[in-house]
Parts: structure tokens; C-alpha cells; sequence
């Protein structure tokens, strides 16, 4: 008897693997990060990323188009990670010297654990090609920085004339941890290895700390009021 077009199998939609229906694209960036844990963003290759996911290689490029658009999604997820993280840090009571030292802390911290975010961030969202956005859709640099403003912002208090400019201290918030992250032979010659060096690392942050402190409260008032 032949087929008639109601038994026919409804057609797939276009280009769209079959494992797609179980396997989302936040599990592909999820193995990425941890590959990215083992690997430099150079050594990963479509293939390794899709078997550590359990996918075709396939559903990969269905998502992502290719490598460089893969780590582009991933570096926007750390970025949102970390800020994330700082904005929860910055809503918890404490002195302004100790909220300083948390952000600071916080992201030296997130870059030992993701090593390659520095690189990843200069390439995909610094020096990010500008074209090919919606007409009227901010940049990933833009989107970053403006979000990382608004939480340089909550260090401030509200309704009073900033002492220093904001965009100033968020330079140093950013690249403070970034130099260390990066110059790490250099730290170790200043600092040695080590507990004494995490110690001295400490008072480096600690010093810094103070410096913006007296920067944004030159009236002496360090702390910060209690978040609604």
C-alpha cells in the first residue's frame, strides 16, 4: 500500500542535528571552559570540543559556526560570569576598602581559574572586529564596558559629585589584575614564590586598595552604606 503524505515523517528543520533536541548550546560552552583549563584557545579544535560534550561535531557548527565563533560565546559567558560575581561582592556590606580589595581579589582569583580569559578577552571583546552588529546594537566591547561602569558605580555614594572620575578607577580595577595575571615572571622575581609571596601579593592589593580609597573618599569616609 503506498505511502500517503500524512504517514510521510515530518521533515527535520533545516540543518539542525538530531542530537541538538537533547544536547543545548550551554553544555558545548560549558566543556569548552574546561577544556580551556587544560588546553590553550590554539590547541582546541571543533572535533576535541564536541567529543568532551558527547555531540557530532556537527551540532558544534550548527551553533556556532566555527571555532572563532565558539570562543567568541565563550569569553562573552566568562565576561558575564565575572561581573556577575563582582556586582553579588559589591552588594555585601563592608568598608570601601574591603569592598576595593574584594573586586580586586575576585578577579585575580577568576583568572587563575580560567587562565586564558585575559587573551580571550583582548581578542574576542577588546579587539573584536565592530561590524556585522543590528543597526543600533552596542558592540560586546560596549555591552562589557558599560555594565562594568555601572557596577565601578556602586563604590560611589549615591547623589554626591564623584572626587575622581570613575572611568579612572575602573581602568585600575581592571588593569591591575590583568598586569599581574600576565607578568607573572616578573612577580615572582619581585615576590619569590610560595606563602611569602601570596603574602606580599596581599599588601599589593591591600596597597591598592587604600590608594583608590583615598581617591573616592578623600573626606576619610571609607564606608559604604548598607544595600537596600
Amino acid at each position: 500500500m503506498p505511502r500517503t503524505k500524512k504517514d510521510a515523517p515530518a521533515p527535520r528543520g533545516a540543518g539542525r542535528p538530531v542530537d541538538s533536541q537533547s544536547v543545548g548550546r550551554d553544555r558545548i560552552i560549558d566543556c569548552t571552559v574546561d577544556l580551556l583549563g587544560r588546553r590553550t584557545p590554539e590547541e582546541l579544535t571543533i572535533l576535541e570540543i564536541a567529543a568532551e560534550a558527547g555531540v557530532n561535531r556537527a551540532l558544534v557548527r550548527y551553533y556556532f559556526g566555527d571555532l572563532r565563533g565558539l570562543l567568541h560565546e565563550v569569553t562573552e559567558f566568562l565576561m558575564r560570569q565575572l561581573q556577575d560575581r563582582m556586582e553579588r561582592a559589591l552588594r555585601q556590606p563592608g568598608s570601601l576598602r574591603e569592598q576595593l580589595k574584594a573586586r580586586l581579589t575576585l578577579r585575580l582569583e577568576f583568572m587563575r581559574q580560567h587562565p586564558h580569559f585575559e587573551r580571550l578577552a583582548l581578542a574576542e571583546i577588546y579587539h573584536a572586529p565592530r561590524t556585522g552588529n543590528e543597526a543600533g546594537a552596542p558592540t560586546p566591547i560596549q555591552r562589557v564596558t558599560a555594565r562594568g561602569l555601572e557596577i565601578t558605580a556602586m563604590l560611589f555614594p549615591e547623589g554626591v559629585p564623584p572626587a575622581v572620575d570613575p572611568r579612572f578607577v575602573h581602568l585600575i580595577l581592571i588593569g591591575v589584575p590583568a598586569f599581574v595575571s600576565t607578568a607573572q615572571p616578573l612577580i615572582e622575581t619581585l615576590f619569590g614564590t610560595g606563602p611569602q609571596a601570596e603574602t606580599m601579593m596581599d599588601a599589593y592589593v591591600d596597597f591598592v586598595a587604600r590608594m583608590l580609597e583615598d581617591q573616592i573618599r578623600p573626606d576619610g569616609g571609607g564606608r559604604l552604606p548598607s544595600p537596600t
